[in-house]
């Protein structure tokens, strides 16, 4: 129960933020490297870009984050940055 209401609350943030901030837009990724010493998580989006977020927690590598993304402004994908990162409960399989 739990899940579906922080999948639910994630979706209507998403919405929320997509509609009231322009420079804000979601992302799905997953997770390939966790590094204890540095305390970094990196994505993958589908699209085969990377991006690190701080907070190994309880990450682990093939995790599904849902992400919301800084756009800087710019058309440029390599300067956005996560804004909010949160664990998806989707399973990725053919990523």
């Amino acid at each position: 129960m739990k899940t579906i209401t922080a999948i639910i609350t994630a979706i209507l943030l998403t919405v929320i933020c997509v509609t009231a901030c322009a420079d804000l837009y979601p992302e799905t990724a997953k997770v390939i490297k966790v590094d204890y010493e540095t305390d970094t998580v990196t994505v993958e989006t589908s699209t085969g870009f990377q991006f690190t977020f701080e907070g190994c927690e309880d990450w682990t590598e093939g995790d599904c984050a849902s992400l919301i993304m800084e756009d800087n402004g710019t058309a440029k994908v390599f300067d956005d940055e996560i804004v909010m990162a949160q664990y998806g409960a989707w399973i990725l399989i053919h990523w």
